[in-house]
């Protein structure tokens, strides 16, 4: 199959998700990733701001805070490349042409700070080959760390293989936290 394809599909799962599942999976992925060992030793956490269809992260984030820990979200820079900005409940977001929300400010983590990283995508493996959005961001991004690095992902999304042609610069998770669509 198609990168495309399983794209496409994996929108149509997201995008199916009622208000009430969204609810359910917001609380889960909290208690699923704050469960986690390498979160529980992580001081600086990288996540995103979800979009509509994506696997909700506003409670993560705010729970992050809540624990003390330095959260930073991505921000795109030119040549599809990124940097991490520290947030805190004050920073302010702008949005950026391609939709998604972005920190304003200039308080930049290396990656080589970041202990721990929830990686975006829409359709992964079990072994944790993952499809993104496209844009190949977090594939240029993720070896200049060494942090923890884990996917959220519906049980629709995950493959026992991937069926999709991996590229010499697809970039694995460590693990993929999978949640059942469920209300």
């Amino acid at each position: 199959m198609e990168k495309a394809a399983v794209r496409q599909q994996a929108l149509a799962n997201l995008a199916a998700l009622s208000d009430a599942q969204r609810g359910s999976l917001m609380q889960a992925v909290v208690t699923q990733v704050t469960t986690l060992p390498a979160w529980q030793s992580a001081n600086t956490v990288a996540l995103t701001l979800s979009q509509d269809d994506e696997i909700p992260t506003q409670l993560l984030i705010q729970t992050a805070m809540l624990q003390g820990k330095r959260v930073v979200l991505p921000r795109v820079q030119p040549g599809r490349q990124m940097t991490f900005i520290v947030v805190t409940p004050a920073t302010t977001y702008e949005r950026h042409r391609f939709g998604m929300l972005e920190p304003v400010g200039d308080e930049v983590v290396a990656p080589t700070e970041i202990d721990f990283v929830v990686v975006p995508g829409l359709a992964f493996s079990e072994a944790g080959d993952r499809i993104g959005f496209g844009g190949g961001y977090y594939d240029r991004w993720l070896p200049q760390t060494t942090a923890r690095t884990v996917a959220l992902a519906l049980t629709e999304n995950v493959y026992p293989q991937p069926s999709w042609p991996l590229e010499p610069t697809d970039q694995q998770v460590d693990q993929v936290l999978i949640f059942k669509n469920e209300e």
